[in-house]
Formats: C-alpha cells, structure tokens, sequence
C-alpha cells in the first residue's frame, strides 16, 4: 500500500488521508461551480421565458422571433449557426 518503508505509518496514512480529501474537495469545487453556472443560466432563461411570454405575437414578430422561437433564444441559441430555409 505504501511505497515508502517509514517508522511513522500512522503519518503516512494521514498523508494518504489529506491527499484524498483534497482531491475529493476540488471535486466538489468543480461540481459546486458547474451547477451555481447552471442556476444563473436557469435564472436568466425564466426572466427571458416571462419577457417573451407578456410580448404579443406582433412584438415578437418586430424583434424577429415566433412563439416556436423562445425556448431556444431563452436559453441563450442564436440563429447564426442555423440554415434557415
């Protein structure tokens, strides 16, 4: 289990216990950033989906956008990489 012989074992696995739970807590970190990033986005996209939902069809037709339109510019897509037929 150890690579190293040492008098101190207890030592040693106190290091392999720290570098464990560093590890662990980066993950965590990393999870914890994903998910506050998916929330503001969540947050964003429910302010865009009441917007769009008090416009009438004709003030969406001015900023160019169906009802079929909202979810996905809600969201954040954009028509640049679509080929509209």
């Amino acid at each position: 289990m150890f690579t190293h012989e040492t008098r101190y074992r207890s030592a040693a696995a106190l290091f392999l216990v720290a570098a464990v739970m560093q590890a662990a807590a980066r993950h965590v970190c990393a999870v914890a950033k994903w998910l506050h990033a998916w929330l503001e986005k969540r947050r964003v996209a429910a302010a865009a989906f009441h917007d769009f939902g008090t416009m009438s069809e004709r003030e969406l037709l001015d900023i160019g956008l169906t009802r079929v339109d909202v979810h996905r510019v809600a969201w954040g897509a954009s028509d640049r990489n679509q080929n509209r037929i």
